[in-house]
């Protein structure tokens, strides 16, 4: 939703620029006819003017420009939007609990508004909620629609044109974003056999298509370095990771690599309250390069998503 602020307004009549802040027109916003009034011009000319159109003169464009201003105008964005026969409007479907959608977010904005592109963004925290969501961006008139993961995709809206963020399309008509974890787990498990280690555990994620790219990108990667490893039932929060360790790490098992970076921090927390040092006793790798990862709290090595992450 768009807010539109209070704007001051001015007497008709007058061909000059106005002062600030006469309430005029309480009640109701500065209109175009406002401008177009208080510059001397006509409604299509001050259209055009705000809108960069070259077939406006500089010196008349800038008056304009220096009398909305001063008025206080606010173009309402959402009705220019929904009158123009080809509007520029991306959905995005998220969810902004989770810190690595809020990176999404961020990195989507910033693309967005490099391609003139607007985006209205539904955040679902609940399941039940995601149909709703999609129905609230269609009735804005949205082109094409972003999903953050799989979970967030609508079977009943299955001809609009999606975008998902995840490993694994649940349709064939979806353009699909992945990360490099194949890349980033050859990196730790190189790094991994060059402090020394020999043998690692994988405490897993959550049923879903990422927790099994992962945990094939450890596999693999293990293989191709040649460490011995196991694997560890966990989840993808503080308390699946210290479940995981105060289990009983199997012998022998000299580094974790982890899910993601929450469950790295509880892995680490029960490393401590078994006696290990973390870092020394046993090395901890986590994935997604969160904010947690990089504090100086914690300072855990992590897996970057790649691609998702250099937007």
């Amino acid at each position: 939703m768009i807010s539109e602020e209070p704007t001051p307004a001015i007497k008709r009549g007058h061909n000059h620029t106005p002062a600030q802040g006469h309430d005029v027109y309480p009640g109701r916003r500065v209109t175009l006819d406002d401008i177009a009034t208080a510059s001397g011009t006509s409604i299509a000319t001050v259209s055009r003017a705000l809108q960069g159109s070259p077939r406006v003169a500089s010196a008349t464009r800038e008056r304009i420009e220096k009398v909305a201003e001063e008025l206080g105008y606010r173009a309402n964005v959402a009705a220019s939007l929904l009158s123009s026969a080809r509007p520029h409007i991306l959905g995005l479907i998220c969810s902004l609990g989770r810190e690595l959608h809020v990176r999404y977010h961020s990195g989507i904005l910033r693309e967005a508004q490099r391609k003139d592109f607007r985006v209205v963004v539904e955040s679902v925290d609940d399941p039940r909620d995601v149909d709703r969501a999609w129905e609230s961006l269609l009735q804005v008139r949205t082109q094409s629609v972003i999903a953050a993961d799989s979970s967030l995709v609508s079977q009943r809206y299955s001809t609009v044109p999606t975008v998902l963020i995840d490993q694994q399309a649940p349709r064939d008509d979806i353009d699909l974003i992945t990360s490099a974890h194949e890349s980033g787990m050859h990196e730790a498990m190189t790094l991994l056999r060059g402090r020394g280690r020999r043998r690692l555990a994988f405490i897993e994620g959550p049923p879903g298509p990422t927790a099994r790219a992962r945990q094939t990108a450890f596999i693999d990667a293990c293989r191709s370095v040649e460490l011995d490893y196991v694997t560890l039932p966990g989840g993808d929060d503080v308390d699946a990771g210290f479940l995981a360790v105060r289990a009983g790490l199997p012998a022998g098992v000299d580094a974790l690599v982890c899910y993601n970076d929450q469950c790295a921090h509880g892995a680490i927390l029960a490393l401590l309250k078994d006696g290990l040092v973390p870092g020394r006793d046993v090395l901890v790798i986590g994935c997604d390069n969160s904010a947690l990862a990089s504090s100086r709290a914690l300072a855990l090595t992590s897996i970057d998503p790649g691609g998702v992450n250099g937007w």
